[in-house]
């Protein structure tokens, strides 16, 4: 137990959470919650132990609980979901003092979680939960004091309690209002603090407290009172009934404590965890307990609407973090104007907000009022001086029609506001079968995808490239194909897509990278096969040493493995990208850039990276009528000259075609005139 003079410190309300790295997957902390149940903050560190970011458990449901969520973050680092400027406070720092300037700056962070450090290094998390604990422990500490001290001045001589002068100077001493009743006679002993603290003259049964009953060791209790100059004053009280040395309840004991301030701090703190500090709206917590109040009656029907602005961390970045609070407080300021008394509006976070519509209490057609919301929201906000362009981006869902569960809903809300982004800036959608079908198919595509890696249902065809000048072929470019069970065919343009989405574009890749390597081992030596690499995968740190391994497991030389990547990886992060490449020709396997012409082409593409072919996108061989297009064929012909690069053409589909472009010095072509993509048994090497 804590000494009268001693204050709690935040090292008193650290709870001992694992942190981790931010390279941690969504899928893992999702677990951690699960697993742990009384898990409500978990901190990222970086690799020095020092705090960098936390996540707090309702935030990270509500964007990972879901399918739709979990099939986005499950696979991405943690960095993406995490509050990446937590509050820190040092593990020796008061209580009392963090509170307290905590609620002068009115900061609400601390409400969700904050992080206790040592000198800088992660030491534990704390919660709103923990702070009010140890105020109010701290509170009421002077009347635990002096229950122990008596207790223990009893039992060292109890003959001592008979002597009021003995009990007036011990009392003298505790900074609390002091009552003393003799229970046979009545006579009472009080502390000249009692005024102190009340405010009042107090004699005798003016106490606060009615006189124990003889049954009770015990009573708390608590009331308010005026004092002389008409404030408001709220006062504790506990009594203790005091036995003599044969156990006879002799004694009453008021001890009484003005505690006006810790209950306006109190409400204080009650008040910052239900709204938001920066815009006064309802927040996330609160959020939840209404909608979850409102779903238990069915016969309440209303629109739930989750708004996301758009541009917003633009505006951020550009005029920085006052302006994008400035921009918050308008956007919260409109959306309250254009709601009507029974709307709930509320901010969920960052730049995400919140309304419930009560549809019995609605006169106006719903498209008309989205609409005008959508309108009223996209007018320029003037943030610091600044004219900063928004607008925002509405999903919505009904209860009860579409759904009578509030984790149903929320799901049906979050998926209509993806939606509506997808649509574009400053667009709405509500939830309908549509949607509902287009999703549950996306679900059940991205499951069925992680067979696929697996290889089931996947296949290759493959195209030839033949060398203009001899005819013969020079390798094979291999395309995978997809046959669902259920729905036929897929496009490779979906299922690619989707593979990057969700992350398996890395174990479908690394899939369609050892089929092609095994079937090219048992071609003829002079015969290469080319393989398409992603964007996602080029980012991989392990693709060399993944290639290398294939290489060797399925006997195929490095030389006649070429890889394909899209001129528009290039753009960003380039020493790496151009370090993993030049890994990769290490090896032995030779480097082209497909599609080139389109995109983000740039000719200093072919000095910055280490190429060893350039595929000529097939929209240039279409428009070979085009004086133009033949001369920008012939710049590139000139410059691979110079860089001692292969020219290969796609699309080739007349004779015609293949004859200018052969006749430009391109080197190789490839096209349906030449042969079109097949499985590799009904290919014939000569």
């Amino acid at each position: 137990m804590c000494d009268r003079t001693t204050q709690y410190r935040m090292k008193d309300i650290a709870l001992p959470a694992a942190p981790i790295s931010p390279e941690e997957s969504g899928a893992h902390v999702l677990a951690l919650f699960n697993d742990t149940p009384t898990l409500s903050q978990i901190p990222v560190v970086d690799a020095h132990n020092r705090p960098i970011g936390l996540i707090g458990r309702w935030d990270f449901l509500l964007k990972v609980g879901n399918r739709f969520g979990y099939e986005l973050f499950a696979n991405r680092p943690v960095a993406l979901l995490m509050d990446t400027d937590p509050i820190l406070v040092d593990l020796n720092h008061p209580v009392a003092d963090f509170v307290n300037k905590s609620l002068q700056a009115q900061a609400l962070n601390q409400l969700t979680g904050f992080i206790i450090t040592n000198h800088g290094f992660y030491h534990g998390v704390g919660t709103t939960l923990g702070l009010t604990k140890a105020l109010h422990t701290q509170a009421m500490n002077t009347i635990t004091e002096l229950n122990q001290t008596t207790t223990e001045l009893r039992q060292a001589n109890r003959s001592a309690l008979r002597d009021k002068l003995f009990i007036s100077s011990i009392i003298e001493n505790i900074p609390t209002a002091i009552q003393v009743r003799e229970l046979e006679s009545g006579s009472v002993i009080l502390h000249n603090r009692a005024a102190e603290i009340m405010g009042l003259h107090i004699h005798g049964a003016q106490a606060p407290c009615q006189p124990a009953q003889a049954s009770a060791e015990s009573a708390k209790s608590e009331q308010t009172l005026f004092d002389h100059d008409g404030r408001e004053r709220i006062l504790s009280s506990r009594r203790l009934l005091l036995r003599d040395d044969i156990d006879h309840e002799r004694w009453e004991l008021t001890a009484t404590d003005d505690v006006t301030e810790y209950r306006e701090t109190q409400n204080r703190i009650e008040r910052l965890a239900h709204y938001d500090n920066l815009t006064g709206l309802p927040n996330r917590n609160f959020f939840h307990a209404h909608i979850k109040s409102l779903a238990g009656n069915l016969k309440n029907p209303f629109l739930l609407l989750y708004i996301d602005l758009d541009n917003f961390k633009s505006v951020n970045d550009v005029y920085g973090h006052g302006a994008g609070d400035e921009l918050l407080v308008q956007a919260a300021s409109r959306l309250t104007a254009c709601c009507r008394d029974h709307d709930f509006v509320a901010r969920l976070g960052g730049d995400e907000f919140a309304i419930i519509w009560p549809l019995h209490t609605m006169s106006t057609d719903i498209e008309h009022r989205l609409t005008g919301l959508i309108n009223d929201l996209r007018v320029p906000y003037l943030v610091e001086g600044n004219e900063a362009a928004s607008g925002a981006s509405i999903g919505a869902a009904y209860f009860p029609q579409q759904a009578t569960d509030i984790k149903t809903l929320l799901q049906y809300a979050d998926m209509a506001l993806y939606r509506a982004k997808a649509l574009g800036r400053c667009q709405y959608k509500v939830f309908d079968n549509e949607l509902s079908r287009a999703i549950r198919e996306r679900v059940e595509l991205t499951t069925a995808l992680a067979h696929l890696a697996e290889g089931e249902g996947l296949s290759l065809h493959y195209q030839p490239i033949c060398c203009l000048k001899s005819g013969r072929i020079r390798s094979y470019e291999a395309l995978a194909r997809w046959h669902h069970p259920e729905r036929g065919a897929i496009p490779p343009s979906l299922f690619i897509r989707l593979a990057e989405e969700t992350g398996l574009i890395h174990q479908l890749g690394e899939r369609i990278l050892w089929m092609a390597c095994e079937q090219a081992a048992q071609w003829p030596q002079e015969i290469a096969v080319s393989v398409n690499v992603s964007p996602a995968q080029l980012k991989n740190h392990k693709l060399t040493e993944i290639i290398r391994q294939t290489l060797k497991a399925t006997g195929l030389p490095a030389h006649r493995l070429e890889l394909e990547i899209t001129e528009n990886v290039l753009i960003d992060n380039v020493e790496f990208k151009s370090s993993i490449l030049n890994d990769i020709r290490d090896i032995g396997c030779r480097i082209s850039i497909d599609d080139f012409g389109t995109g983000y082409s740039s000719l200093s593409y072919l000095w910055k990276f280490p190429f060893d072919k350039i595929k000529i996108d097939r929209s240039f061989v279409q428009g070979l009528s085009d004086p133009t297009a033949r001369e920008i064929i012939q710049a590139i012909v000139s410059i691979a000259a110079i860089r001692s690069m292969i020219i290969i053409v796609e699309g080739v589909e007349t004779e015609e075609q293949l004859q200018i472009v052969k006749a430009m010095g391109c080197t190789q072509a490839q096209g349906y005139l030449l042969g079109h993509p097949a499985p590799v048994v009904q290919h014939e090497f000569a």
